[in-house]
């Protein structure tokens, strides 16, 4: 990003390769002192986006940034899925699972999200730094256990999740906040089907819900052309 002399915009880059750093950790531990010094009288705008879990590293003491990173690249490399990783996240994290939140009241909160999660939960979301977390420590065990991980948890993590545990106030809540979805998959669908309508096609959303790989929609029309078989309607759109 290109700033004009003088600008009051600071700009941190962070996370390569998707992975939390110490370039992430100086930037999380910037906004969390931000939004410390706020007031009732103050508005925090927060734009939310994938990739945020990454981007907003603050580990709960004792556990250290690079404990925190091999437990995500161990989780990640068994196939646990984002809601899982995220999960795990929200636990041992300052500003996860509505932490940012807590850190900014009194003051009101607006949050811009881009969802990159099928069916947008904002939770989930960037682990949701500005929406309470509905899981608990039991959540994060059964997930730890499912891949074969609390056994060799570090010490600092068995720390912070007993300590979470005995906790007698129970999850925090997040009146103060108000979370938008501004861009999601059901949005650019909802906005493709438009656009190919107004070309003239005769637009089908056959899903919002679809993951992991598939066979290209090009290649499934060429094939059915190789056997002689024309497509089914002419000039139509199949969007998921």
């Amino acid at each position: 990003m290109l700033l004009k002399p003088h600008s009051r915009v600071q700009v941190f880059e962070g996370a390569e390769d998707n992975l939390p750093d110490r370039d992430a950790l100086r930037a999380a531990l910037a906004i969390q002192q931000l939004a410390e010094g706020l007031t009732a009288d103050d508005l925090l705008l927060v734009l939310i986006s994938g990739g945020g879990s990454a981007l907003l590293p603050a580990p709960i003491p004792p556990v250290t940034l690079e404990e925190k990173q091999t437990l995500t690249r161990l989780l990640a490399a068994r196939g646990a899925t984002i809601q899982e990783l995220n999960t795990i996240r929200k636990a041992l994290s300052q500003l996860k699972g509505g932490g940012l939140a807590q850190a900014a009241y009194p003051a009101q909160v607006v949050s811009l999200i881009l969802s990159d999660v099928v069916g947008d939960p904002v939770e989930v979301i960037a682990s949701g730094p500005t929406v309470a977390s509905s899981h608990n420590v039991q959540d994060c065990l059964h997930i730890l256990n499912r891949y074969g991980l609390r056994a060799a948890l570090p010490r600092s993590v068995k720390t912070v999740l007993s300590r979470a545990d005995s906790d007698p106030h129970g999850p925090h809540t997040c009146g103060h906040v108000l979370n938008v979805i501004i861009g999601s998959n059901v949005l650019a669908l909802a906005e493709a089907q438009r656009q190919a309508e107004a070309l003239g096609y005769q637009a089908v959303v056959l899903s919002a819900a679809m993951q992991g790989w598939g066979t290209p929609a090009a290649h499934r029309d060429d094939r059915y052309q190789c056997h002689g078989h024309p497509p089914l309607v002419p000039a139509a759109s199949v969007m998921a």
